[in-house]
């Protein structure tokens, strides 16, 4: 599984900042450890536990209902699970049967529709506290990385089915869960071209697509062709301008619309093992690069390493 940071940017050339996953004998090493950063700052790391397997129980108050009341309709669509990797339909079902069971925690909307018109849907769980801040977690911006998406709904299945007996840092927060952000090239990997990495947006006469992972604002097309491309036919064809898309449209629109503070952007991705955060367009180390860091390598050192 590989996780990108990016609470901005989407334009990643090859100067990623990079924690690997560590092997047992090195996370004995580190949990106690100093990282020493490329300034030279040095910064303590804590030791942890992993949040979905706290013993720490909390319940709002305000909420009644968080177990199913009901007997589970007879289902039209099969049955989600994490055994297979599932088509749209499969996927989105599953989504709206949580929102069914689970009234209160659990709203499934429609953020914005694809170049071919389907629907993007977004999962929000929420206690509704006012006090809560924002998450985001999004899946299969690159079509054919079908495991981040089942990565990203079998943690929307672990919040919401255990949401009474996690911690509080998990359930003060508002989690905002889409596990197919370009359905059309979700649906076209299945369908046409298992490897196939953009959207299906057509340019110059020929459907060759976006790759959408390049279409936000945040530096677009600053290195010129270094970690995109303004060429159509390149896999990195950044589009011909920022949020050209619908689909990052859609995001953006969802957060800028959202009375949430956000506090953490995580796009799953399946390339290798990496956590990946800014900047990717060039090699000055963003501002908060000590706290992404520190954050970075405690996500890699509770990340099972047996999945």
């Amino acid at each position: 599984m590989n996780v990108v940071y990016k609470p901005s940017s989407a334009n990643y050339g090859s100067q990623h900042r990079m924690i690997r996953f560590l092997s047992s004998d090195e996370e004995d090493e580190i949990s106690c450890a100093t990282v020493k950063t490329e300034n030279g700052t040095q910064t303590k790391l804590p030791k942890i536990e992993n949040p979905m397997g706290t013993t720490q129980k909390y319940r709002c108050k305000t909420i009644k209902h968080i177990t199913p009341n009901r007997k589970p309709k007879k289902r039209k669509i099969k049955l989600m699970d994490w055994k297979k990797y599932h088509r749209l339909n499969v996927i989105y079902s599953f989504l709206d049967e949580l929102e069914r069971d689970y009234p209160a925690i659990c709203t499934v909307s429609i953020i914005g529709k694809s170049v071919e018109g389907r629907d993007i849907k977004m999962l929000k769980i929420s206690n509704s506290d006012a006090r809560n801040t924002g998450v985001w977690l999004d899946a299969s911006i690159h079509p054919r990385e079908w495991i981040s998406t089942a990565v990203v709904t079998y943690i929307a299945d672990r919040i919401v089915k255990n949401f009474q007996n996690l911690s509080i840092s998990i359930t003060n927060k508002d989690w905002h869960i889409v596990p197919v952000l370009n359905p059309d090239g979700y649906e076209y990997t299945h369908t046409h071209d298992r490897m196939w990495r953009k959207n299906r947006a057509c340019y110059g006469g020929k459907c060759v697509g976006v790759d959408l992972n390049r279409n936000f604002s945040y530096g677009w097309g600053n290195n010129g062709e270094e970690g995109s491309s303004e060429e159509p036919s390149n896999v990195f064809y950044r589009g011909p301008a920022p949020f050209s898309e619908p689909e990052t449209a859609a995001v953006r629109d969802a957060i800028l619309g959202s009375t949430t503070p956000f506090k953490a952007f995580l796009s799953f991705h399946s390339y290798f093992e990496t956590i990946i955060f800014p900047w990717g367009y060039k090699k000055d180390p963003c501002p908060d690069y000590i706290r992404l860091l520190e954050g970075g390598t405690i996500m890699a050192r509770v990340t099972p390493r047996n999945i």
